[in-house]
């Protein structure tokens, strides 16, 4: 059984090809013509908010709800209200250095997480050092509110500033990430049960508000408990999702390499270049003025985020906490296939990369 795990997931670099990791620059005309409807629509209702009404965004809510333009617009419109509401407009604009958030030098060490270079396609990859973070002392260098506005802030930076830079780096327009997740030293204790309240709403902004930002995910270093989790969580998701995700132990540097060339890699994971503690590294440096150095910080961000409920939540405590890395971020992937038995929309995991945002695709 786990040899054929195994080798289903690190295979799976094998079919993903250029035209998969930038599917959006190269709309399909029935993709093309679903993006043409919606815009029509958020026109005619004067609900397009500026700065998200470009083609690339159109398509991501779209495919976030398998081009269904009536749910797409449903989500779009979810969106703007949300954006209003919690004065996200401007958030980062206002404020690009963070100054807001005194904490997040601590958080780092707490939550070690940060943005290395980029892979072969161009795209930001971001990592979580999840064996290394502690939940308790995260709490106590931040309460939850500023946590969640300042998750809220990070991803505003990540679409201001990361991927523009990235996107002027390739010449061509990249929205996407790549996601390590490192599970060495993964306890439960690492875990506690605010946290899974927590993740609940990092899931929700995730999944309903920043949609289709994962490009692929590498869980390595992983307990054979997860990847008992994962081959019962696989079949669940959709086709597109399932390629996405790479499940890979100690031995993970071939097919890692696969995506992030050795020399883009971090030290700590076998790459050639030299990781300070935690500091990111990539084309969003080359950014001049205050921004630069804003954008020069790591992001406590989940990333991709999570998703809140669904099966996972009837496994025993032990397995819930294991079972809670299984897809992280996949929320902003779109969630399971919604025609799977017992499933439903909002999430068959209860939680993701961030999953260890001590509880987060």
């Amino acid at each position: 059984m786990w040899s054929s795990l195994w080798s289903s997931s690190s295979s799976v670099m094998d079919s993903y090809t250029e035209a998969d990791a930038l599917w959006y620059l190269n709309p399909t005309a029935q993709q093309r013509a679903a993006m043409m409807e919606l815009r029509s629509r958020l026109q005619r209702d004067n609900l397009t908010v500026e700065g998200h009404d470009d083609d690339y965004t159109l398509l991501r809510f779209l495919m976030a709800r398998d081009f269904n333009v009536e749910k797409a617009f449903s989500m779009y419109r979810d969106m703007r209200a949300w954006r209003l509401e919690n004065r996200v407009d401007g958030l980062y604009e206002s404020d690009p250095s963070g100054s807001a958030y005194p904490q997040k030098e601590k958080l780092l060490q707490v939550y070690p997480h940060f943005y290395f270079n980029t892979d072969k396609f161009g795209r930001p990859v971001y990592i979580e050092l999840l064996g290394r973070t502690d939940a308790s002392a995260l709490f106590a260098t931040i309460n939850v509110d500023d946590l969640i506005r300042y998750h809220i802030w990070t991803w505003e930076r990540y679409l201001r500033c990361y991927l523009p830079a990235c996107s002027t780096a390739a010449g061509r327009h990249i929205c996407t990430t790549t996601v390590i997740i490192d599970l060495a030293g993964l306890s439960l204790m690492n875990f506690n049960s605010a946290t899974q309240k927590l993740l609940s709403t990092f899931s929700k902004i995730d999944q309903d508000y920043y949609p289709e930002h994962l490009g692929n995910m590498f869980v390595i270093n992983t307990p054979m408990i997860f990847r008992g989790i994962w081959a019962a969580v696989q079949p669940l998701l959709q086709e597109r999702t399932r390629k996405k995700i790479v499940i890979l132990g100690s031995d993970y540097l071939p097919t890692l390499t696969q995506m992030v060339p050795l020399d883009r890699l971090p030290d700590i994971f076998g790459g050639k270049m030299l990781l300070e503690p935690y500091k990111s590294v990539g084309p969003w440096q080359q950014q001049r003025g205050v921004e630069a150095e804003a954008c020069a910080d790591a992001r406590v961000q989940v990333s991709a985020g999570g998703w809140a409920s669904g099966c996972l939540e009837k496994l025993s405590g032990e397995e819930l906490d294991a079972g809670a890395l299984a897809a992280s971020a996949l929320a902003a992937d779109g969630g399971p296939d919604e025609n799977a038995p017992g499933m439903d929309r909002g999430g068959a995991l209860a939680a993701a990369p961030a999953s260890a945002l001590p509880a987060p695709v």
